[in-house]
């Protein structure tokens, strides 16, 4: 398989490993409630501080700046959900069935108006700050791609697929699984998420067009 080199997964060394205890921990769950209520952009230190009931000395001793502590919050999102998603069984034979399964997750998920939110929020991040820029990406989108990847590989190597590059067969999957719903509500367009039964309808599609392009004929 021709495969794109992996962006490396160094978190970048403006972000340090956090200290895990209870403290970071109230930080975190202040933080966290201060962005969904008010946004990146509108959400302020003092405002953070005060929900999680800490000094705002206190805040910077675990947590240097807003951007920092958004990165955090993210990258648990990031774990709680995503990962689970792409924990796959390799034993079974039905890629289809597999594929379904993963539209249909990694959709519902990023299709909640929360997470549309960060990631707008991490656009703008991005421009005046790259390396968190890249930390979201290695972290998120690039986690997802080489993941599937990896799946891809395994069904290639058991004569199941044809796909001479798995990195871009993998984007061009999750992108069909999820753009067509995801970026009207990035650009406002629509200011709700899609029904289930809408993100099935695309999640079938997206499997049906990369079987027609990747399967192995009979």
């Amino acid at each position: 398989m021709l495969a794109e080199s992996p962006v490396s997964s160094k978190v970048p060394a403006t972000i340090s490993p956090v200290v895990d205890n209870a403290k970071s921990r109230q930080i975190l769950d202040g933080a966290r409630k201060i962005f969904l209520a008010q946004g990146f952009e509108g959400a302020s230190m003092n405002d953070i501080a005060k929900e999680a009931g800490v000094s705002k000395g206190t805040l910077y001793v675990y947590f240097e700046s807003k951007e920092r502590l958004f990165a955090v919050i993210v990258d648990e999102e990031r774990a709680s959900h995503v990962e689970g998603i792409f924990d796959f069984d390799y034993e079974t034979a039905e890629i289809e069935a597999t594929l379904l399964r993963i539209a249909v997750a990694i959709t519902t998920f990023i299709s909640q108006p929360r997470i549309v939110s960060a990631m707008r929020a991490v656009m703008g991040i991005a421009e005046r700050m790259p390396e968190l820029g890249a930390h979201f990406y290695e972290r998120g989108p690039c986690y997802s791609r080489n993941r599937l990847a990896e799946y891809f590989d395994t069904r290639v190597a058991a004569g199941q697929l044809d796909i001479p590059d798995t990195q871009l067969a993998a984007a061009q999957f999750l992108e069909m699984s999820h753009a067509p719903l995801i970026k009207p509500m990035f650009f406002m367009a629509h200011k709700t998420g899609p029904s289930p039964e809408r993100i099935r309808v695309v999640a079938e599609s997206a499997v049906k067009l990369f079987m027609a392009g990747y399967g192995v004929k009979k």
